[in-house]
């Protein structure tokens, strides 16, 4: 017996009834008018045919909500317990209905840009919970939902993960913040008239958040994740849901389709998060053949975006060789400045460093442990990197040691680049001498963009800002938001480098309220949970909230500092330096930048 299509009687809405569900009285979910369906026919196996969907993409179909029972056994609550779990892995192979479920054709098709494709929902104004969600298949059991039959998200408490490297411990937690890239099918989402006029969403943006028109690019954006058509907003709210499955999701597929991601959005920042992200994940779940698989995918300029010594410790940890080209790439790390070859003539440079190599030490890699042990590590400094861009992961900055300031590893990696240096000029002398033409890459010379200052951007800006006055800890992500903004237009005119200037002082002014805000709002999460821990364990946890107190990053402190030292008020600077230090934002960072502020500002008389 195949599934009963039929037209509800009182809104003739177009239904599908699953074997499963025959016999009982449901409710329609466009008109919510009450369908009794006929009984089952007797001894007949119960299947599912689900409705044909285009190659290369998946169906998310709600279930009305008559059907409970039949969910409720899939999605029980040990399952959606936590976030740490995935249910749709799970879920997806126990239903029948074929939740995330699309049919193979023989046939690949060319796949369309999502622009072209047929509309998300057939009504300019609706919701999921009508309608059903279409999705490419890459992303079949990625996409967090947060309500209705297909919920697979359920917050957590301050879940934590930690890895060692050599006795160096690094530790990655969860904020109680809600997952930004959350789906509700609840949500209206309206289809634009023009699509290309829909605004781009705000910094650090939320599914929630969104106007039902950029829910609707969102959700195109589904459609065909590599379109990159698409502003890198929309692109960062699917990303912010990958990075939870980095951590603890289904790691190995989020892996594959950040790299396919990577490849075709070049936006800087997405680059360097997910890079690093990528690196730091294969680290923590050990899997150093996906890290292969990261290195073997950096083809492209744009895709060499991210920390150096997160590089170096992940070839250390998996024993990856050092390549020449590595070695090249991080020249500026090993503090090897002297770049003209490498970026005129780098062919030329690299078989000469390879030589190198090679004439010393019989390899044409680098073993790292020939140079690092576990004890050197361990006493090298740190430096913070930004790692998640996700704000619900707490630790969006994480210390990490600096492997490049190991003195031997620098002095020889150093060594190498100013032998090749040297062999490299002799070749050229020679080849001139000779009268040959010598091979040398030229770039080409990138037109410069007229920047036009985003007026209507402005204005979202100070309206969020406004909005936010009476809550302290996101007055202070509005805030960053309009530091970002205001520094991008610092060069069209001198107006816009003071409003941002203006903007760090006042977010710096109300680090204490925003702290106390925070630690309140920690606590009045944390005794939610009272009745499931005890009283000795909740009273250590509200003490380590006081003393921790806001534990995100403060770039605030960062801008003033470098704005300051390029207009030369180094005193400024300085008090900025110190301020950072007392609040304890990367110490030693801000120690050394104190340091050589003072030196200038002696200089300078």
């Amino acid at each position: 017996m195949s599934d009963l299509k039929f037209n509800c009687p009182h809104c003739e809405q177009h239904l599908e009834a699953p074997e499963e569900i025959l016999g009982k009285k449901i409710e329609c979910p466009s008109c919510k008018g009450h369908i009794q369906l006929p009984e089952p026919e007797p001894k007949v196996q119960t299947s599912y045919v689900p409705s044909t969907t285009p190659d290369k993409e998946t169906t998310l179909e709600q279930s009305n909500s008559s059907s409970s029972s039949n969910i409720a056994e899939t999605f029980s609550p040990q399952e959606n317990a936590s976030s740490n779990i995935n249910p749709i892995i799970s879920a997806s192979k126990k239903l029948l209905m074929g939740v995330f479920n699309s049919r193979k054709k023989k046939e690949k098709k060319k796949e369309k840009s999502p622009i072209a494709t047929t509309a998300l929902v057939t009504n300019r104004n609706t919701s999921l919970s009508a309608k059903g969600l279409t999705i490419h298949e890459d992303l079949k059991e990625l996409i967090w939902i947060g309500d209705g039959k297909l919920k697979n998200y359920t917050q957590s408490k301050g879940d934590q993960n930690s890895f060692e490297i050599d006795g160096y411990r690094i530790t990655i937690s969860f904020h109680n913040q809600e997952e930004p890239s959350l789906i509700y099918t609840n949500q209206k989402i309206s289809k634009p008239k023009d699509f290309n006029s829909v605004e781009r969403p705000p910094y650090y943006p939320t599914y929630s958040q969104l106007t039902p028109e950029q829910k609707w690019v969102y959700l195109t954006l589904l459609l065909n994740p590599y379109n990159d058509e698409i502003d890198i907003g929309f692109v960062f709210i699917l990303y912010y849901g990958l990075e939870r499955h980095l951590l603890s999701g289904d790691f190995e597929k989020a892996i594959s389709v950040v790299l396919k991601l990577r490849d075709v959005h070049t936006n800087k920042s997405f680059q360097s998060y997910s890079a690093n992200a990528v690196v730091l994940s294969c680290m923590l779940h050990k899997r150093g053949e996906l890290v292969l698989d990261f290195i073997n995918s950096l083809d492209k300029e744009h895709e060499l975006i991210f920390s150096d010594n997160l590089f170096l410790i992940c070839y250390y940890s998996f024993e990856i060789p050092l390549l020449p080209r590595d070695i090249m790439r991080m020249s500026s790390t090993f503090e090897f400045d002297n770049r003209n070859y490498i970026k005129k003539y780098p062919d030329l440079f690299l078989k000469s460093l390879t030589e190198s190599i090679r004439t010393k030490l019989g390899l044409e890699t680098i073993d790292l442990k020939k140079y690092l042990t576990a004890s050197e590590i361990r006493k090298v400094k740190q430096q913070e990197v930004s790692i998640f861009a996700n704000m619900s992961i707490s630790d969006t900055s994480i210390p990490i040691p600096r492997l490049s300031e190991s003195f031997k590893l620098k002095r020889e990696m150093y060594n190498f680049l100013e032998e090749a240096h040297n062999d490299v000029k002799k070749k050229l002398a020679e080849m001139r001498k000779a009268g040959k033409t010598i091979p040398s890459k030229k770039s080409p010379a990138k037109p410069k963009k007229e920047i036009v200052f985003d007026e209507n951007q402005e204005k979202d800006l100070l309206n969020e800002v406004s909005k936010n006055q009476k809550n302290p800890v996101k007055r202070h992500f509005s805030y960053i938001q309009l530091q970002d903004f205001y520094y991008k237009y610092r060069s069209v005119d001198d107006k816009y480098l003071n409003k941002c200037i203006n903007f760090c002082k006042l977010d710096l002014d109300s680090l204490s309220e925003m702290n106390e805000a925070y630690i309140f709002k920690e606590i009045k999460f944390a005794k939610q949970f009272a009745s499931y821990s005890e009283t000795k364990i909740l009273n250590k946890e509200i003490e380590e909230i006081k003393e921790n107190g806001f534990v995100g990053n403060i770039p605030a402190f960062k801008r003033l500092v470098i704005i300051y030292d390029k207009l030369r008020e180094f005193e400024n600077a300085i008090e900025i330096c110190n301020k950072a230090i007392e609040y304890g934002q990367s110490t030693e960072d801000f120690a050394k930048r104190k340091e050589k502020l003072m030196q200038k500002n002696c200089a300078n008389g």
